[in-house]
């Protein structure tokens, strides 16, 4: 070792006392800034210092004024930053400029690929932090129970399974980046009507709970470690989300383990008492966590451990994602999208795209050969839809619409000839008042009113309303007692537009509900010329793009049905009569009714496409890109065939919202009750095609308590390369009473031509359980597995069993602790572990998990072997709080593990072991 010379070791100490000098006062007031201490231990010393008004600051929301949608100002005098939560599903929202506006969470979803979901999450982070963001709010990973759902384009799937892996990956890559991620919203939101009133009551029981609407939020906080999660709108069997105690502090932190923190929804809080039960943070104004949290602490109707506890959470995520040590710097002005972002969108945007259709091999199309090729529709040009609408749209800066990117492809030669076809919604003239009579015909209209409508001529009509007050409010139009439309006056979209057939000379009653500032129409003496001369360029043609867009898709307002709006549907029909070889693109969030489906000859589902609509468009219809996408969501034939059909299941009657579906969501009930969809679940063409082969079981039986792996072979059997989604689906015993088919494993692969690969798929314990009573159980039996690249029986050609024939059956863990502790001193806490069924249980450990700084110690053996049916095991763990914990709510979490000697904590896959999880909460008094 050399030794440093006596003038740099003097330059040196100078420095260090430059140094500790510009510290010392810093450290001196905030001592729980010094990193080297655990984060458990930082936050107990803040909490020390913080009065309850301090408290109160930070978890309480300052307002609608500060730059970001959710706010909290922080303590200067403490070294506590403020926090920006904002808007974020799909990009930096809120109507914050220079981002990058990416596909919908419904395109990623339709990749059905992890890594470029967490490549999404990291563009998201990467974007939010450079704004000076510290909280994205997102993802979205609410299942898409009914297509009409207005928020169904920022969900990730109907399926469970599907959504928890899109979102874990996006989750990991947002949180890469310094960020925190806000998922939402928990548990049971589904539908806007009604919404954030107790007429939105979900009646739900507790299987489809636990199997459908939780899985996903599950894996956010086990797989993920998601910084935060915002309750939501719904109330559940009576009890708002953001005071159900049950969920919030029985499942999401006793049972789960969670240690993040809660925010409320926007104005999701009505009660102080309830909502103290299980939330930390209300958003964006002080109402119940303010002035009225303070006083029910002083008056002794809540504990003074409760705004400590609320307190606590949100610390804890800001040391452990290193707010205090590097406060966020960013701007809400700043410039942030990159190069690299964008490239990112439009890979996404390619790999999400679906094919549903393509008659002839109409498509990919040559650029430079060909002849003219018409583009038909106002979404390629003058009305350009990139996203959908509400806190998940975000602004473009550069977008691309369809037209554009046709005709700027790689080696574009062939003539592009555009015809709108349809005046944009914009541009719809005022409903004369000689055409309307009744109480009010003032112009502008304001308020609810009722009219007469007198047809002029016989034909089409495109009917449409201007809700400018971006204020989340619905205004409904309604013909004829029924509903047409529902604009929510949310950005970016404020008229929207339906078509209606009228007869001349017939009167129509026309209902407006809300405040519309326009009512205006579109006759068919209007239509006919504009639609003509997108006939004429069609038939000119010899290929027809006619491009249509759902802009009516918004928080705040689900959709009548599942139309497209304006005279689109006509535009299409006429188009298709004069050219056999129309392609119809789709840029929606969710399933479209396609009456023309059989007379056009490609149908391409672009979803919500992002800034770069038209370039991957055009990397999609001339190849250079293969459409990979495979559906996320069943597309259904008609409204009467989904499982939500009936109004008593959406969007509710009499106060209530019926979940009597059950476990039937999605692709399950259309393959339980043998109805045929329009396009199935995990459907998607490509430009090659693929064969399945040699599905077998590598390892098993199953037995409930350990995995079963089974292999298969992939072949691409085509001339180009291109990617398919290989799905494996389970079928369980009939006495399970299960949904025919459950999404257990899939693999997106990209082939050369007639490259073969081989895949293998684990099927995990807990795939193979169902929820009984208040627990998991497992049936014995012959559990049936089909491969293939969609959810029904033509696309699942491969099949193979293995048999379970004994179980573990039911699994409950109970956990007995004392309701208080006192830091620093040990308590007894007891975990047992009762088994039903018929198996006996080999390698049982029981472990109990206890907050960071927590000493947990077994009492004699935790541990049993050869454990019969009937039998339980139980343990004594002595738990000691440290002497510094402050005051709160903890949640303790026991574990039983079985079938392997070692498991990596936290894992549900790829590890041989099944888990109940339980937990219980005790509460610290002041020292």
């Amino acid at each position: 070792m050399r030794r440093m010379p006596l003038a740099a070791l003097l330059s040196l100490s100078a420095i260090l006392a430059v140094r500790a000098a510009h510290a010392a006062p810093q450290a001196a007031g905030c001592a729980w800034r010094n990193d080297h201490l655990s984060t458990a231990r930082r936050t107990a010393l803040l909490l020390h210092a913080l009065t309850p008004g301090d408290e109160t600051d930070l978890i309480a929301g300052a307002g609608t004024h500060e730059p970001y949608v959710f706010y909290t100002r922080g303590l200067k005098r403490f070294c506590i930053p403020p926090m920006g939560l904002e808007d974020g599903p799909a990009g930096v929202g809120d109507k914050l400029g220079g981002v990058t506006a990416l596909p919908a969470g419904v395109a990623l979803a339709a990749t059905w690929d992890p890594s470029l979901a967490r490549r999404y999450g990291a563009v998201i982070g990467a974007e939010q932090k450079a704004k000076g963001t510290a909280v994205d709010l997102g993802p979205t990973v609410n299942i898409d129970r009914d297509p009409r759902w207005g928020r169904s384009f920022e969900s990730l799937s109907e399926d469970p399974y599907l959504a928890a892996r899109i979102g874990v990956a996006e989750i990991r890559g947002i949180q890469s980046t310094g960020v925190m991620a806000q998922v939402k919203h928990f548990a049971v939101y589904n539908q806007e009507t009604y919404r954030n009133t107790p007429e939105d009551d979900v009646i739900v029981s507790p299987r489809a709970l636990h199997e459908i609407y939780l899985p996903a939020f599950r894996a956010a906080v086990r797989r993920a470690h998601v910084a935060s999660i915002m309750c939501g709108y719904a109330t559940i069997g009576g009890h708002e989300s953001c005071g159900d105690k049950a969920l919030l502090t029985g499942v999401l932190r006793a049972d789960w383990g969670f240690r993040g923190f809660v925010t409320s929804d926007y104005q999701a809080i009505h009660a102080t008492a309830d909502a103290a039960a299980g939330a930390d943070m209300e958003q964006p104004f002080a109402t119940y966590f303010g002035a009225r949290l303070t006083q029910a602490v002083a008056a002794g109707k809540l504990a003074r451990s409760v705004p400590e506890t609320m307190t606590r959470h949100i610390l804890a995520e800001m040391f452990r994602f290193r707010l205090f040590d590097h406060p966020p710097q960013g701007s809400t002005t700043a410039i942030v999208a990159t190069r690299a972002d964008r490239l990112a969108a439009t890979r996404i945007a390619e790999a999400g795209t679906v094919l549903l259709k393509n008659d002839g091999n109409v498509l990919p199309l040559d650029p430079g050969h060909g002849g003219t090729i018409a583009v038909i529709g106002p979404a390629a040009s003058i009305q350009p839809v990139y996203a959908g609408g509400g806190s998940a749209n975000v602004v473009p800066m550069q977008p691309v619409p369809p037209l554009a990117g046709i005709d700027h492809a790689p080696g574009m030669t062939r003539h592009v000839d555009y015809v709108a076809g349809l005046p944009a919604d914009k541009a719809l003239t005022p409903i004369p008042p000689s055409a309307l009579s009744g109480p009010f015909r003032p112009t502008p209209l304001h308020g609810s009113f009722q009219a007469v409508l007198t047809a002029p001529e016989t034909g089409t009509y495109v009917l449409g309303i201007t809700n400018p007050c971006h204020c989340y409010a619905p205004t409904d139009l309604s013909l004829d007692g029924r509903e047409l439309l529902s604009d929510p006056g949310t950005p970016p979209v404020s008229t929207y537009s339906a078509a209606v057939q009228l007869r001349k000379g017939e009167r129509y009653r026309l209902g407006v509900t809300g405040a519309a500032s326009r009512l205006t129409w579109a006759t068919p003496s209007t239509l006919r010329p504009d639609i003509a001369r997108a006939v004429a360029a069609a038939r000119r043609a010899a290929v027809a793009i006619v491009v249509v867009a759902d802009d009516t898709e918004s928080e705040a307002a689900d959709r009548p049905d599942l139309d497209l709006p304006s005279a689109q549907n006509r535009l299409i029909e006429a188009v298709s009569s004069a050219n056999p070889h129309t392609v119809v693109v789709i840029d929606a969030g969710a399933p479209v009714a396609m009456p023309w489906l059989g007379k056009v000859a490609a149908v391409v589902d672009a979803w919500y496409p992002g800034e770069t609509n038209g370039t991957a468009l055009a990397a999609i219809l001339f190849g250079k890109a293969d459409p990979g996408g495979h559906l996320p969501v069943t597309f259904p034939a008609h409204l009467a065939d989904m499982p939500t059909a009936p109004v008593a299941r959406f969007p509710g009657t009499g106060g209530r919202v019926d979940y009597s579906e059950g476990i039937d969501v999605g692709y399950r009930w259309y393959s339980a009750h043998h109805v045929r969809p329009l396009f199935p679940f995990g459907f998607g063409l490509s430009y090659t095609h693929f064969a399945f082969s040699d599905l077998k079981v590598v390892s098993g039986p199953g037995d409930g308590t350990r995995p079963v792996v089974v292999s298969a072979l992939v072949t691409n059997a085509g001339k180009v390369a291109g990617s398919d989604v290989a799905q494996l689906y389970l079928r369980f015993p009939r006495s399970a009473g299960e949904a025919p088919l459950k999404l257990v494993g899939f693999r997106r692969v990209r082939l050369a031509p007639g490259q073969s690969k081989r895949l293998r798929f684990t099927v995990t314990p807990r795939q193979t359980w169902w929820w009984h009573g208040s627990g998991w159980t497992a049936s014995p039996g012959t559990y049936r597995l089909y491969l293939g690249d969609a959810a029904d029986d033509a696309h699942l050609a491969q099949r193979v069993s293995f048999p379970m024939p004994q179980t573990v059956g039911a699994r409950n863990v109970l956990v007995e602790a004392p309701e208080q502790a006192i830091p620093g001193q040990p308590v007894k806490v007891k975990v047992s572990l009762s088994a039903g069924g018929e198996a006996t249980l080999r390698h049982v450990r029981l472990r109990l998990d206890a907050p960071a700084g927590w000493r947990v110690s077994a009492i004699g053996s935790a541990a049993g072997e050869g454990i019969q049916p009937g039998e339980a095991v139980r343990a004594t763990f002595t738990v000691t709080p440290p002497g510094w914990a402050a005051a709160g709510t903890y949640a303790l979490r026991a574990v039983a593990q079985l079938g392997a000697r070692h498991c990596t904590r936290g894992a549900d896959a790829g590890c041989v072991t099944a888990t109940r999880d339980s937990g219980a909460m005790i509460t610290l008094a002041a020292r």
